[in-house]
């Protein structure tokens, strides 16, 4: 058994699971200057575990405030609506994300 199980109860809902990772993802990531390894950090991961389910949750939290939730949003959605030209620039790439989740009703 996960020993992290045994001393971190598990949430009761996916939205807190989400909002512990985050937090925790955050804390560990705060002097990181690479996407990636924010990306590889375990808390991240472990959001992109959650699934589907977390997309409406990473999608809310960008828009709340931009940060590199990107590579999750693509890993688990098998989609980028980012166009070439704004790669790189993240504000634009939060953008794109934001206007794809608009379209098929994730946020408003």
């Amino acid at each position: 058994m996960d020993l992290e199980l045994l001393t971190h109860p598990a949430p009761t809902s996916v939205s807190s699971r989400f909002r512990q990772l985050v937090a925790e993802w955050k804390m560990q990531s705060r002097f990181l200057s690479s996407a990636t390894q924010m990306a590889m950090l375990r808390p991240y991961q472990r959001i992109i575990g959650i699934g589907p389910s977390a997309v409406p949750l990473i999608l809310e939290e960008l828009k709340r405030e931009t940060d590199f939730w990107f590579w999750a949003l693509e890993t688990i959605t098998d989609e980028n609506p980012v166009s070439p030209e704004d790669c790189g620039f993240v504000a634009k790439m939060a953008d794109a994300w934001l206007a794809w989740g608009r379209q098929r009703g994730l946020i408003s």
